[in-house]
């Protein structure tokens, strides 16, 4: 979804719960599973403004209104003037950690390719859930997985129990933002970075749930 704040101007200071530098705007993307936390500047006058959530690439939206007391409040269509784009990174690009990981090399490096097959199945490394090699991990470690998409759609990827940072997209190294679920574009790859201080075995998926329940899931593991 796109969220459209209209005539109001916001400020994002996280997302996925985990504060960023603060950003200005009035239209933001986010993909499945992900969280905005967005603060408003509302008007001192009397007044309605509505707040929308567009689907990509469809003019479909939802929504609410910030109204006062006396403000009045128009009808208003379900549908935006025009197709929203499709949800990408130009905001990923542009996110920065509040309290970003320290500066260390990885220890370990995992790469996780997202493939399909005939039938709607759905794979990570080449296999389906309950025939998955987990990715191990031991506890201090700081761990790197860079996923790699071959399909043609984009992927939003949820891990359990830890939150990264995103540091890398398309090959290109940057400072990115503290999340638990990225989009992994279609075609192209994205790397996230973690301390690994939770130990146990902790899902890692797509939060697309079709493609999850269709095999798209494996697990960290930490290992003795």
């Amino acid at each position: 979804f796109w969220i459209d704040l209209g005539q109001l101007n916001g400020r994002l200071v996280a997302v996925d719960g985990l504060g960023i530098e603060p950003l200005a705007g009035q239209r933001f993307e986010l993909a499945i599973a992900q969280r905005l936390d967005l603060i408003l500047e509302l008007p001192l006058e009397e007044g309605a403004w509505p707040v929308f959530a567009i689907r990509e690439g469809d003019r479909a939206r939802t929504g609410f209104v910030l109204a006062t007391r006396h403000g009045e409040i128009s009808k208003i269509g379900r549908q935006a003037s025009g197709p929203a784009a499709p949800v990408g990174h130009q905001l990923e690009r542009r996110l920065r950690a509040l309290r970003p990981l320290s500066d260390r090399p990885a220890d370990r490096k995992h790469t996780v390719e997202i493939t399909e097959a005939p039938g709607y199945v759905w794979l990570l490394n080449g296999a389906v859930h309950g025939e998955h090699r987990p990715l191990g991990v031991r506890e201090g470690e700081r761990v790197e997985i860079t996923f790699t998409d071959r399909t043609s759609m984009a992927h939003p990827m949820h891990l359990h129990g830890h939150h990264f940072q995103v540091v890398a997209l398309n090959g290109q190294r940057f400072s990115g933002a503290m999340r638990d679920t990225v989009l992994v574009p279609a075609q192209g790859s994205i790397t996230i970075a973690f301390d690994a201080g939770n130990p146990g075995t902790w899902a890692l998926h797509c939060h697309h749930l079709y493609h999850m329940a269709a095999g798209m899931m494996t697990t960290i593991e930490y290992q003795a």
